[in-house]
Parts: C-alpha cells; sequence; structure tokens
C-alpha cells in the first residue's frame, strides 16, 4: 500500500479517534523491540507552544552539528511533516515500512491512529542513529502515547483549557495530565509563569525539580534584540543578550534556551541564533503570498482563548510595525469541541471583520453555528461560506491595500488555505 492507503486504514482500525492510555502502545513497543529514539530525549508537552518550542531546539541543535529527530503532531499538509530526521521529513516509503511492520506485530492489539503514528516515529527515530530526540505529546502527557518513552528534559510550555472532555475543565486537573511527563531525579522546565499549584504539589511528589519562567529564568525585550537571563540556583545568573528576535513566542524561545543549558550541548552563538530565527515550523503567524499588492496574508494554527491573546500581541505588533494600515479580516473555522466565545474575546480587539466557515471533518463546527456564536458576540461577521477556500477568496475580493488576511482556529483552518494559496500562484 502507498501511503494515503495507509493512513486511511490506520483511520478505520481503531473505534475510537481518541482512546488515552499506555497499556496498548507500550505492549506493542515492547514486541517491535523499540527502546529509546535516542540517547537524548526532551519531551515537551503544553497546551500551546509545543510545536515552536520543538522546533527552535532541533533547529538550534542541528545548526550546532548534533544529528537531531522529531516527532510532532498534528501534521498540517502532509503527514511526513510530523517525523523529522536532520531537518527533513520523513520519506513515504519508510512510513509505508514502519506502519507495515507495526500492524505485523500488534497482533490482537487495536491502535488508534495517533497510536500508529507514534510507534512509527519513534521507530524512525530510533532507526536514524540520532543523538537527540525531541518529542512533542500529543494530547496532555500523562496517557498520551509519547509518554511511554523516559526523558531526559521534561518542558511543559503553558498551562490552558483546552480538550477538556479528556484534560478536564480547570487548569488544575489539566496541569496534572500534561504533568504526568515528569520523572524522578529528570530535570523539568515550565514556561507557564503561573502554573496552577497542582502541578507544584506533584513534582514535589515526583521528586522532579521544575524551574519556571520568570522565577528562575525569563526574557526581556530590548527594542530589536532580547535578552535571556536564568538563575540556576539562588546567588548564581547567567545572562545572554542582543539576541535576534525570533519569529516565534519569546516566551518559548527562553524555555528553550534554559534547555540547552540542562542537557549541556556544545552550542556556538552563531547556530544559537540560525535555530532562533530558522526554525523548522509552519502556521505559526506565518507569511504567505498575497493575491493582490499592498494586502497581508498570515495563518495560525491557533485555537483556543489563550493562543488568541498570543495571536492578538503579533496582530498589535504588525500594526505597530506598519504591517497592517488597514483593517484585519479574519478567516475562521474551528472544530466544535473549542471555546468559541473564548477564542473570539481574545481577539475581538483587534480584528475588523470575521469570515465564517467549515472544512471537512467530522468534529469541524457548522458554519452556521459559529456564524450565529460570533453575532450573537457583536462580531461583524460575513458568511457563512461552505468551505474556507471560499472564504478566504471572499476575503482576498474585500480586502484594500494595508489589510491583513488572517487564517486561524485550526490546523486544518491553515491547511485549506496554504493549499488555496498555493493553487492561486
Amino acid at each position: 500500500m502507498n501511503l494515503s492507503a495507509w493512513l486511511e486504514r490506520i483511520q478505520s482500525l481503531h473505534p475510537k479517534e481518541i482512546e488515552l492510555g499506555l497499556g496498548r502502545v507500550r505492549e506493542v513497543a515492547h514486541r517491535l523491540g523499540l527502546t529509546r529514539p535516542a540517547p537524548c530525549v526532551i519531551t515537551v508537552a503544553g497546551t500551546n507552544g509545543k510545536g515552536s518550542t520543538v522546533a527552535m531546539l532541533a533547529a538550534i541543535a542541528h545548526a550546532a552539528g548534533y544529528r537531531v529527530g522529531t516527532y510532532t503532531s498534528p501534521h498540517i499538509l502532509r503527514f511526513n511533516e510530523r517525523i523529522t530526521i536532520r531537518q527533513q521529513e520523513a520519506s513515504d516509503q519508510a512510513l509505508c515500512d514502519a506502519f507495515a511492520r507495526i500492524d505485523a506485530v500488534r497482533g490482537e492489539i487495536s491502535l488508534s491512529y495517533f497510536e500508529f503514528s507514534t510507534l512509527a516515529g519513534l521507530m524512525l527515530l530510533e532507526q536514524a542513529g540520532l543523538e537527540i530526540a525531541v518529542l512533542e505529546v500529543g494530547l496532555g502527557g500523562r496517557l498520551d502515547a509519547v509518554n511511554i518513552v523516559d526523558p531526559d528534559l521534561s518542558i511543559i510550555t503553558s498551562i490552558g483549557l483546552d480538550h477538556q472532555d479528556w484534560l478536564g475543565n480547570t487548569r488544575e486537573a489539566i496541569a496534572v495530565e500534561k504533568g504526568g511527563i515528569l520523572r524522578r531525579g529528570v530535570p523539568a522546565l515550565c514556561g507557564d509563569a503561573e502554573p496552577p499549584l497542582t502541578l507544584l504539589e506533584l513534582a514535589q511528589q515526583k521528586g522532579t525539580v521544575l524551574q519556571i519562567q520568570e522565577r528562575d529564568y525569563g526574557y526581556v525585550q530590548t527594542g530589536e534584540t532580547w535578552e535571556w537571563w536564568y538563575r540556576p540556583q539562588p546567588g548564581q545568573e547567567l545572562l545572554m543578550e542582543d539576541l535576534p528576535v525570533p519569529g516565534l513566542d519569546l516566551v518559548n524561545a527562553a524555555t528553550v534556551l534554559t534547555a540547552l543549558q540542562h542537557l549541556a550541548l556544545l552550542v556556538p552563538r552563531a547556530a544559537l541564533e540560525e535555530g532562533l530565527l530558522h526554525p523548522n515550523i509552519q502556521g505559526r503567524f506565518q507569511r504567505l503570498s498575497s493575491p493582490r499588492e499592498g494586502v497581508s496574508v498570515r495563518v495560525d494554527v491557533a485555537h483556543n482563548g489563550h493562543a488568541g491573546a498570543m495571536l492578538a500581541q503579533k496582530l498589535r505588533r504588525a500594526r505597530s510595525s506598519g504591517e497592517i494600515r488597514g483593517q484585519v479580516r479574519v478567516v475562521l473555522a474551528m472544530m466544535s469541541d473549542k471555546d468559541h466565545a473564548a477564542f473570539h474575546a481574545a481577539l475581538e480587539t483587534e480584528v475588523d471583520f470575521w469570515y465564517i466557515a467549515a472544512f471537512a471533518e467530522p468534529r469541524c463546527l457548522a458554519a452556521e453555528t459559529l456564524y450565529a456564536i460570533l453575532r450573537e458576540r457583536g462580531a461583524r461577521v460575513c458568511g457563512p461560506f461552505e468551505s474556507v477556500e471560499q472564504a478566504y477568496r471572499q476575503a482576498c475580493q474585500d480586502a484594500d491595500a494595508g489589510d491583513l488576511i488572517l487564517a486561524t482556529g485550526s490546523f486544518v483552518t491553515v491547511a485549506d488555505v496554504m493549499q488555496a494559496s498555493r493553487q492561486a500562484g
């Protein structure tokens, strides 16, 4: 079977799209003889910022000459994006071979799509002879398939409300799930400056030394540059000044620089700057080619209230820099299980028009429903449109010079606009 056929097959094998738990995937990993994907493993969990953190860590390590691989999810355009080895996506053939081997040994054990994906990622990373593997948790942490691997460093980027059906309805409950990646005696970082008390208690119970942003490390932006500081213990402070401002969020960049201290990697300043400025990632306030002169187009995979607030900051910076001189037109389609009102609330002061659509996924919220939610909140809504592409094309027609078109709300929304942009180009 080709890759498309394999993806269709693993999508249909398990009765549930999401079923958390480590028993099934751990047993199949044992049958496959999987141990560790690399001598050094970093596991990254969190509500937002996971992908950015993974990308910057891997890009810096690669620029410094280390053999590094990553496993992330979800993908935007191609499944192959989920597994990279030395900054290159896994090939179709390598993925097909991995899926075939997993299918052959799993026997009576039913695996979900994500469990198949994770085992394939771990297998290909282990086969590649890497020095470093950076693994992104898909959902939560404690019961996520990635958590079958014991890390050398655990990172929790942020803790917010998302995936409440699986993780709980409070930050306190969600923190316990994400804290499941902590290990006794293994250092850990938390990029959330105000983590719930439950995470601190869990770290203490597990014997994990947890360092927290703004208490143990942090950043200060100074105009066109920024500085990173770190206090490994009382009375000691490391400082790095005049760093180039990355395209990704500084809150995650500060966590990445702190992670490098724990990993004891030899990273020249040039490699550090190269990795910060050119991480291998898509869909984070990414600029696309514009269909009209003077109109900017960006895409961002933000899909919850916390990510919406960070996206609003980016819009404010884009306006202050002169990129936005007119209006902001947002193309929006979202999954049904998201807090749509919170996402709108985070962005409402920065957005002029909302182009409401839906994408072809069972979990997508109907465009009519999303339209009604935002209209009731007083938003200036356009549509509803039958597809994201249709909404995007209407936004392009309506835009004037100085306007920004922003597609957001889901990885799928971003993928649909990226496809439409490529076809138009």
